[in-house]
């Protein structure tokens, strides 16, 4: 199963906590994601913050996560779903989801409106 990691979950002070659960997943064969505009939206925070994002890096090596790339689709996707300017970037990493049909691990609730509930854990 692919799944993408969503920025609220990476950036959450109780993410040290999945790190088990993300080994077992990864043990027993799924493989974790993260979209291109998360992979910005973490980058910027530590570049916001003056930090240096070495420890995020090290987390993507050691899970082996992969950052998707966005793409045209994704964009057309997206704009089809309509959100709010509020819910732009959640749009846009959701139709980055469906393209790779997999889930994500999120604490938004707003992807419950952007994807089918079955592709979407909340944790």
């Amino acid at each position: 199963m692919k799944i993408f990691l969503d920025t609220s979950v990476l950036s959450d002070t109780s993410f040290a906590g999945l790190a088990e659960t993300l080994a077992e997943q990864a043990l027993a064969g799924d493989t974790f994601l993260v979209s291109a505009l998360t992979h910005f939206q973490i980058l910027w925070g530590y570049s916001i913050a003056k930090l240096s994002p070495s420890r995020y890096e090290a987390f993507l090596e050691k899970f082996g996560v992969e950052v998707a790339p966005f793409v045209e689709e994704d964009a057309t996707l997206a704009a089809w779903k309509r959100p709010s300017r509020i819910n732009i970037i959640d749009a846009l990493i959701a139709a980055t989801v469906s393209r790779y049909q997999a889930i994500i691990w999120t604490k938004d609730s707003d992807f419950l409106d952007l994807l089918p509930r079955k592709l979407v854990k909340m944790v």
